[in-house]
């Protein structure tokens, strides 16, 4: 089908579209320059059902509804009415404050618990299954188990990586790391709990990876940034700082 000069459903520019369309073969309607004209378009279309900035205020801070609720009265998918609260402009409220947000069909526990019968109930199962009730003192009912009992295991084919970095010696490596690094870039100084560098810190090996005796050796291993660990390995390190051959 040719393209044809039609005009924008919003603003009324000319602009060339084909009028089928391809996939259900049937006339298209409304035309658009962009994704903006028919953004807002389609916000007048919604205003003249009465679902406005009036309205929105109306039921979400007078009334205090969540979006959710809001959504469930009108058909609407939530995520589009939070949408709409945001372009609006009108303050939100703290996520989770209310459990009818949490989840679309209101079956929430939060708040809720177990009865003792149900408590006893699981308790038997987990007993019957080699899991003993958690406790501070008590293993982890996974270390009690053979790994072949595992349903994902393959015969020990992980990688060496994957085997070290999942092991509990490394756990604990990492963690003596952190402490006695007081979570601080030992390059540059720069202390991970901040909002820009949380989440970014890597635990560098300054003897390689490769040199299995030193994998989870403590005294091998720096905390770095991510900017600064990038440097370390990179040719702009010409001194080799925080790298040793063995």
């Amino acid at each position: 089908m040719s393209k044809k000069k039609v005009k924008c459903s919003f603003c009324g520019r000319d602009i060339v579209r084909r009028p089928i369309n391809p996939n259900t073969k049937k006339p298209i309607k409304n035309f658009f320059c962009d994704k903006s004209c028919k953004g807002k378009w389609q916000t007048l279309q919604r205003e003249k059902l009465g679902f406005d900035k009036k309205w929105l205020i109306d039921e979400y801070i007078n009334k205090k509804k969540s979006a959710n609720t809001i959504a469930k009265e009108i058909g609407r998918d939530p995520k589009r009415v939070w949408e709409w609260i945001v372009d609006y402009g009108i303050p939100t409220r703290p996520r989770g404050h209310n459990t009818d947000q949490l989840p679309k069909d209101g079956s929430t526990w939060l708040g809720r618990k177990h009865s003792k019968s149900t408590k006893q109930k699981l308790s038997k199962i987990a007993k019957e299954d080699g899991r003993l009730p958690w406790g501070k003192n008590n293993p982890h009912w996974l270390k009690t188990h053979p790994v072949e009992d595992h349903p994902k295991w393959k015969g020990g084919i992980t990688a060496d990586r994957q085997k070290v970095y999942s092991s509990e010696e490394w756990a604990n490596s990492v963690k003596e790391v952190w402490k006695r690094d007081n979570a601080t870039c030992q390059r540059c100084g720069k202390h991970h709990n901040t909002t820009t560098s949380r989440g970014t810190f890597n635990i560098h090996h300054i003897v390689s990876f490769m040199v299995k005796e030193k994998r989870t050796d403590v005294s091998n291993l720096v905390l770095l940034c991510k900017e600064c660990h990038k440097f370390v390995h990179s040719n702009k390190n010409i001194e080799k700082h925080f790298l040793k051959d063995k």
